[in-house]
């Protein structure tokens, strides 16, 4: 499908208005020179332009002749009349592919310093550069440049003091200086600056150009010293441009207008990543697998897709761009108007407080308090308007079966609308990142805060109707050919795993060196690879995680529940019927020894 032409947004924003044109539209070249005329929309105007990022004005360089450009460049143009008074900008960005291959530490105009330290003393040293030692590489770096072709590219355009100027000042502070951490300073927390958005190429051959703000986003992703590579969030107000992006960003079918949009740039289990677990486990596919799963399984989740992110020209990395849960997406993946809809959420703001973002906590804390009460079978009736069962079934063993161990006293997001048509409040999986690690993690038991979700559950699971819907489903999802099963898991898996195949040697290019040449934190690091470090843990995966990991979280459910699993052990006797054994959380056993265990389905005991 090919998406709406180039610049729409702002054009529709500006219709009356002329713009300056370009003789060539952004995207991606492998030209070694690019030359570009600019064309004024009304004859004899004036044509003003930068080559940095910022916004041209007056007093910028005056447009002559076509402009050959050696090196990746973001042109911006207005066109300047005899009052004075500039034209709505006109952005277009040119990727050049040997110049992300080039790009150096030293970019001029930019600090050799960002943001200070918050848990520890310090500042963060600057990184700009393409690993040399990759790029160098004749081997990789035909991959990089083959992976910088595979996914859309998110090119953002601004004054370069905006994300790096180290003036304190809410107004001209850079958002990359001051980061607004939920621990120590929050010096720069919500800041927003003005930026022109540009989304082209891709499979979707995406072409799109906004005016908008954009902000830091996420919460101890913003430290320093834990992450260099921050998540932002694209802010779509009439102070920065339109007021909203109407573009069909996730395809036919799929909502088209937005207030925001998040840029996630995969923090837990990624190569940049402070602790060294984390960084030998990188896969950057964990939070979106489980998205594309929930859904799979008919429920609503955040959309989001791959890109490459480009900040004035200079690459950033593989990030997400996907949906924010507000209002506006409750309204149209749920019904009613914006007024209708409840978002409640743990804000991250050092205290973790469970918070509603959109609407109130009423309905909130009655379908706490009903739940609270559920072993009564009247109260548990009296939850069908409060919370969707079924929808809270399936999310329970979603993060189950993934062991996210990150959650749940953050990272998600449950959403109502309000009235006669209310479904009640249905959870979302939100920055799952941390999931798939050891085979025996069991979140099948166990209780959480107050008002979070496993202290909900444990509370329904005090009614037998409850436990018993849930045991059901779980023999369902959970078996071979469930959508929790093998087949289905590394189904979604690696449909996530083949459309990044070669855009990771990018990522690996520009963070794979950080921890070890750029700042060591807790741990030395060692130079990241998709061949190395990537591949084992790709392999682990498919050969030891998931073929076993259903049958396993099938077994914590029975022991957990064993006043509901009758018939439960002829299910997994069928699947287990291998003659080997298994201890009692179901993790296999080479060599046993003197123990309980778990052979065909069936409790043995060895003696020595």
């Amino acid at each position: 499908m090919r998406f709406p032409s180039v610049l729409f947004a702002v054009w529709f924003a500006a219709a009356a208005l002329a713009q300056p044109r370009f003789s060539m539209p952004h995207g991606l070249y492998d030209d070694d020179m690019l030359t570009v005329a600019i064309e004024a929309g009304e004859e004899g105007m004036e044509v003003r332009y930068t080559t940095d990022g910022s916004e041209p004005g007056p007093g910028s360089p005056r447009y002559q002749g076509p402009l050959t450009l050696a090196e990746s460049t973001i042109l911006r143009a207005v066109e300047v009349g005899e009052n004075g008074e500039p034209s709505p900008i006109a952005t277009a960005t040119y990727i050049l592919t040997h110049s992300v291959l080039e790009q150096g530490n030293t970019p001029e105009g930019y600090p050799e310093l960002w943001g200070r330290y918050t848990t520890i003393s310090g500042q963060a040293k600057a990184d700009y550069e393409m690993d040399p030692e990759m790029t160098g590489d004749k081997t990789l770096r035909k991959k990089i440049e083959q992976g910088l072709h595979q996914l859309p590219i998110l090119s953002i355009a601004t004054d370069k003091d905006n994300f790096f100027s180290h003036v304190n000042d809410p107004e001209k502070g850079g958002i990359y200086i001051y980061t607004g951490p939920p621990v120590g300073d929050p010096t720069g927390h919500g800041w927003t600056r003005p930026c022109c958005a540009e989304l082209f190429g891709g499979p979707q051959q995406h072409d799109l150009t906004i005016d908008c703000g954009v902000k830091l986003h996420g919460g101890h992703g913003r430290l320093p010293e834990k992450n260099p590579k921050h998540s932002l969030r694209l802010v779509f107000k009439k102070e920065y441009g339109p007021g909203k992006l109407h573009y069909p960003l996730f395809g036919e079918g799929e909502p088209d207008e937005y207030d925001q949009l998040v840029v996630r740039c995969h923090f837990g289990n990624s190569w940049q990543h402070w602790m060294e677990n984390n960084r030998q486990e990188a896969q950057y596919a964990r939070d979106l697998w489980m998205r594309r799963m929930q859904r799979k399984m008919g429920w609503t989740s955040a959309n989001a897709f791959y890109v490459h992110l480009f900040i004035n020209g200079m690459y950033w990395g593989l990030y997400n761009l996907g949906e924010r849960v507000d209002n506006l997406f409750g309204m149209q993946h749920l019904g009613g108007k914006k007024s209708d809809i409840d978002v409640v959420k743990i804000e991250e703001d050092g205290g973790n407080h469970l918070e509603a973002t959109e609407g109130t906590l009423d309905a909130w804390n009655e379908m706490l308090t009903t739940a609270a009460q559920a072993k009564s079978e009247a109260k548990y009736q009296q939850l069908d308007t409060l919370l969707d069962i079924d929808n809270f079934i399936d999310y329970m063993l979603i993060n189950q079966y993934a062991g996210n161990t990150d959650w749940d006293h953050h990272n998600w997001y449950a959403i109502r609308r309000r009235g006669a048509d209310s479904q009640g409040f249905r959870f979302l999986c939100w920055d799952s990142e941390i999931i798939f690690e050891g085979l025996d993690v069991n979140l099948a038991a166990g209780s959480s805060k107050n008002g979070h979700p496993t202290a909900i559950f444990n509370n329904l699971l005090k009614n037998d109707n409850f436990a018993r819907r849930y045991m059901a489903r779980a023999k369902q999802l959970l078996a071979d050919d469930g959508l929790l099963g093998e087949t289905s898991v590394v189904e979604v898996w690696d449909s996530l795993y083949h459309s990044i195949d070669m855009a990771l040697y990018d990522e690996a290019a520009r963070w794979g060196d950080y921890r070890r040449d750029v700042h060591r934190y807790t741990t030395k690091g060692e130079l990241y690879t998709v061949d190395n470090q990537f591949m084992k843990e790709r392999k682990r995966l498919l050969t030891s995680y998931f073929p076993q990991r259903s049958l396993t979280v099938l077994r914590q459910i029975v022991n957990y529940l064993p006043r509901i699993a009758a018939g439960m052990d002829d299910i997994i006797a069928d699947r287990g019927h291998d003659d080997k054994y298994y201890n009692l959380q179901g993790i296999p056993v080479e060599h046993p020894v003197k123990g309980v265990y778990i052979k065909n389905g069936k409790k043995v005991v060895l003696s020595p």
